[in-house]
């Protein structure tokens, strides 16, 4: 595919001049709207980038920031009371305005730029600027930036305290019921020996709610001192999943036991103590006010202990529960990023992941020397074996206190293993590669990978499809990333097959769903936009795994001869079922075409989307709620949310596509081009050098503006 190259330019002064402190700017749009953000400084590079951001999302990144302050009641009224509260309780943007100062330069510089990029924005387009909104600090990005740190670990502590504490609130995402979970990531990379160009390849695909504080934005970004690209959440200042000359790396989720939760004895007749050992320790108590839309507020008493926020005191009963994070009272991520901005290599970027800064996300990385990297990475207590952590404990033992914590070289990690692949879709580690490189989980701490299913049906597919081929070239890997095949399809239309052979004539409804048998045995698992039959699957997969997200891998594993008639009965009723929840959508036609029911709606366009989705999953995918009743209702809302290649290359080679693309304004030419793109599984490339970026069609804006800071 060629691009003509076309640079149209605006100039834009921004602010106060002062002759001696002038500096510019080059804001350069590709045809999907990303912006390309070419500084003479770190501050001017952040600067650029948050007026960048502030023209394609300005509401959805104050929306986080005043989630993350804990002030979501200005906008939302009483009603948000309850993720104000908690998100006063950690604190973020408190910790990361003391630890501010101490910040390396690039840091500061870059935060500082970014809110002053904004805030110049807001000043310019006052039309644009929620009521609510204010100019902002360098701090909240920062903060903001720490929020995913909290968000499974939240969840997590709930559980934990069910029996001693009422749930606190949590991010919303906004995808449906409580059981119907469907996040997770898929990370890969290919050393030199399993490429046909013979550099490695890192393979990027984060699956995230496509909702507020979840959101992506993809941005370039080249300063005085460093140069990335990648994907932001939005409102932050640097991209989270990205890549530099020299390395790149992406994360997926996992399930560390890095959350505890203490019942604390209080002292009798005393609300504002507690004991700990031979003490009586006083709460950090503090008011809280919450000031409303009409101007009144609610005040509240939160507390915090040496083991972190109270979230329940029950003084009849005599006790506080509070919550500790891994995560919670650091400081230093933003430090921690900085190293990664500035790593040679994956050996520099574990130097700088040593700091054990991020509270979770295994890391998967590869570098222009040829390494390559999975580390079920995450900051893990060292605790005694006797002390069971998934129950609450006890407070008052000083022994109880976590101090120590595992090094990060000591984490399961798979390096350069000589078959030439790691990758990660939510497994364990010890499934990583399937070979012996694996860390043998007899030698893992059970709080190290606490939870999760040992293999995903993403991670089992996958692995099978890289071990297949021989060397990669781009367009394989490319392929692989985007793959659509609905993947459970793969074995159960065998077991469907068997279980019809022996046991059909024998169901009492079998002429009612022969068709539908004889459709599921035709199909490939392709999901074509145009045939009924992935819906029928869909519904089919949904119904027969309980109206579950995923697939047991022991399940799609099963060998079709042993299936009982039990086993046999039960999918044909699924199948039965899958027919009237069908006709309930749509009650003419007798198939449903899946591009009819599969779609992304944005900007009063709708997009049939080529992908699979939970429990009919695929590779690259994008999920709506299927228990919604009416086709309108329908809509993905969570899913693939940056899908990258990156090869490791001179110069860097990066394609690349996010699904919501990078904005909502319709009255922008770029609006739905990423949207597009990621509709029919297509990626587009993502310009890094100066020769990369001629070649594709651009505009430019030169923005002007005031440099503050020293230099």
């Amino acid at each position: 595919m060629s691009y003509a190259a076309l640079s149209i330019l605006a100039v834009i002064t921004c602010g106060s001049q002062a002759p001696e402190s002038k500096e510019s700017v080059r804001l350069l749009r590709d045809p999907w709207g990303v912006p390309h953000v070419l500084a003479e400084s770190d501050y001017g590079a952040g600067y650029g980038y948050g007026w960048a951001l502030s023209e394609d999302r300005l509401t959805e990144a104050l929306s986080g920031m005043w989630t993350v302050q804990g002030r979501r009641t200005e906008i939302e009224g009483e009603a948000a009371l309850g993720i104000d509260r908690t998100f006063r309780l950690l604190r973020l943007t408190e910790h990361a305005g003391a630890a501010f100062d101490g910040y390396p330069t690039v840091v500061r510089e870059v935060a500082t730029g970014f809110a002053a990029g904004m805030n110049d924005y807001m000043a310019a387009h006052p039309e644009r600027v929620p009521s609510w909104a204010e100019p902002i600090d360098p701090t909240w990005p920062l903060a903001l930036g720490r929020m995913i740190d909290f968000w499974v670990p939240l969840r997590s502590a709930n559980r934990q305290a069910r029996k001693i504490a009422p749930r606190i609130a949590v991010p919303s995402t906004g995808t449906g019921p409580e059981h119907y979970k469907t996040y997770g990531s898929n990370g890969w990379a290919l050393a030199p020996s399993r490429t046909e160009a013979g550099h490695a390849m890192l393979a990027c695909d984060p699956h995230l709610p496509w909702k507020h504080e979840f959101q992506l934005h993809e941005v370039h970004l080249r300063g005085k001192s460093f140069e990335v690209a990648g994907a932001a959440f939005v409102g932050v200042p640097l991209p989270v999943f990205g890549r530099t000359r020299h390395v790149a790396w992406t994360w997926t989720s996992n399930s560390p036991d890095n959350t505890d939760v203490y019942r604390l004895k209080l002292v009798e007749g005393d609300r504002l103590r507690y004991r700990f050992g031979d003490e009586a320790l006083e709460f950090e108590e503090r008011e809280e006010s919450f000031e409303l839309p009409d101007g009144e507020s609610i005040t509240e008493t939160l507390r915090w202990s040496v083991h972190g926020p109270i979230t329940h005191v029950d003084e009849a009963q005599g006790y506080a529960v509070a919550y500790w994070f891994a995560g919670f009272g650091l400081t230093d991520p933003p430090l921690q990023y900085a190293e990664m901005l500035r790593a040679e290599g994956v050996e520099d970027l574990n130097a700088a992941m040593g700091r054990l800064q991020f509270a979770h996300f295994n890391l998967v990385t590869a570098d222009t020397a040829g390494e390559i990297e999975f580390v079920y990475s995450g900051r893990i207590p060292e605790r005694p074996e006797s002390v069971d952590a998934k129950q609450p404990l006890d407070g008052s033992n000083p022994a109880l206190l976590w101090s120590r914590f595992i090094p990060f070289e000591d984490l399961p990690a798979v390096r350069s293993p000589k078959i030439g692949f790691v990758q990660n879709c939510n497994n364990r580690p010890e499934h990583t590669t399937g070979t012996s490189a694996d860390p043998d989980p007899k030698n893992t701490p059970e709080d190290v990978v606490a939870g999760g299913p040992a293999e995903t049906v993403r991670s089992w597919y996958l692995k099978q499809r890289l071990r297949a081929e021989k060397k990669f070239s781009r367009e394989d890997a490319v392929a692989l990333l985007t793959d659509g095949t609905m993947i459970p399809h793969l074995t159960l239309s065998g077991q469907l097959r068997a279980a019809w052979e022996k046991y059909g004539e024998s169901y009492e409804h079998g002429d009612a769903i022969a068709p539908d048998v004889d459709r599921l045995l035709a199909w490939d698992g392709a999901p074509d936009l145009a045939s009924g039959t992935p819906t029928l699957a869909l519904l089919w997969m949904h119904t027969l795994n309980g109206s579950q997200a995923m697939f047991k891998v022991a399940l799609l594993q099963r060998a079709p001869s042993s299936l009982s008639e039990e086993d046999a009965f039960a999918m044909f009723d699924a199948l039965k079922e899958a027919r009237k929840r069908q006709r309930k959508l749509l009650p003419f036609p007798p198939q449903i075409p899946w591009g009819l029911i599969h779609v992304i709606r944005k900007a009063g366009k709708v997009f049939p989307v080529a992908t699979g989705m939970y429990p009919a999953i695929s590779l690259m995918n994008a999920n709506l709620d299927p228990q919604k009743a009416s086709l309108t209702d329908l809509t993905c809302r969570v899913g693939s949310a940056y899908v990258a290649l990156h090869e490791l290359s001179d110069p860097p080679v990066s394609w690349t596509v996010t699904p919501i693309g990078q904005t909502d304004r319709k009255d922008l030419p770029y609006t739905t081009a990423c949207t597009e793109l990621f509709a029919k599984r297509e990626l587009k490339p993502l310009a890094f050098t100066d020769e990369q970026l001629a070649e594709v069609q651009t505009t430019e804006t030169l923005l002007r503006f005031e440099h503050p800071m020293p230099r």
